[in-house]
């Protein structure tokens, strides 16, 4: 969290609130958050900086502000939250199991707004760089991203070109940033149960009408969770999958067919898929279709 469709959301958001407010105050809990490029100390690089402008690039936030960028990659936890001047501005306390008792881990105080991060996992980055395209392409991931699967460029004929050398497993192929910018774990098991494809078929067995069925099959479920999370209407730290059809829901009965949705491991990460709407190719130890 979050991914492409949350980040469509957050990003508008997030540039309507800020650009034009001056950051007036920086609060830094986490330091071990933070990757500074710039040389100098992260809060005195920050303080009296305007946000000019505010994009997504793939699974990145990029606050502009300026004469430097602070780029964020929120990663499994990471959420940002807004909340006006006028209400509380010192950072909230709230009790957790591993002792921190700060919700916010960055927090700035801008002329009337608070932008906050948090992550409970204290995985997601925040990198500060001057605006200097060589600073810019140590962050990584940023600068060598693939084609972004939102964009006019991503067609049909771009996705089979991508897919002539793969030869890693579908689910593999789709999380891959340096390919495709940018699929997350929730919607690529949302992406291979519209396609019908085990995540564990390798792209190597996929026929010509597989390809042009997982093609469209991105568009349409990423397209289908942009409109569920604006409908959604929630605070931009929200988490919003009311509307997965299989990610997460682990014995629960598949919309299509009604078999019990299960688990598998894919790279040490966790694939949830229909074993009857989603056949495996290849035979594994594991018996999909064995009674629970």
């Amino acid at each position: 969290m979050p991914e492409l469709p949350d980040l469509e959301y957050i990003q508008p958001r997030l540039k309507a609130a800020l650009v034009g407010q001056t950051i007036r105050s920086v609060i830094i809990k986490e330091p071990i958050l933070i990757r500074n490029l710039t040389g100098e100390t992260s809060e005195s690089v920050l303080l009296n900086r305007t946000f000019q402008n505010i994009e997504r690039v793939g699974p990145f936030i990029d606050f502009q502000l300026d004469g430097m960028r602070c780029v964020v990659h929120c990663m499994l936890a990471g959420r940002f939250e807004l909340s006006p001047i006028e209400s509380e501005l010192q950072l909230k306390s709230q009790s957790k199991p591993n002792g921190n008792k700060y919700r916010a881990a960055v927090q700035f105080q801008c002329d009337s707004n608070v932008l906050s991060y948090s992550d409970s996992k204290k995985m997601g980055k925040i990198y500060l760089a001057p605006e200097d395209e060589s600073r810019l392409a140590q962050i990584p991931g940023f600068r060598n991203q693939g084609i972004g699967i939102l964009s006019d460029a991503f067609d049909l004929q771009t996705f089979i070109s991508l897919l002539k050398k793969e030869r890693r497993q579908v689910r593999v192929f789709l999380m891959d940033q340096t390919k495709l910018s940018a699929i997350g774990n929730a919607y690529a098991d949302e992406i291979l149960f519209d396609a019908g494809l085990h995540p564990k078929t390798m792209c190597t067995q996929l026929n010509d009408s597989d390809k042009e069925r997982l093609y469209h099959s991105i568009g349409a479920v990423i397209e289908r969770g942009i409109r569920a999370v604006a409908d959604a209407g929630r605070d931009i730290s929200a988490k919003v999958r009311d509307h997965m059809l299989v990610r997460n829901r682990l014995h629960a009965p598949c919309p299509r067919c009604q078999t019990p949705i299960r688990r598998a491991n894919v790279r040490g990460v966790d694939a949830f898929f229909c074993p009857t709407c989603q056949p495996e190719t290849r035979k594994g130890f594991i018996d999909w279709n064995k009674k629970l």
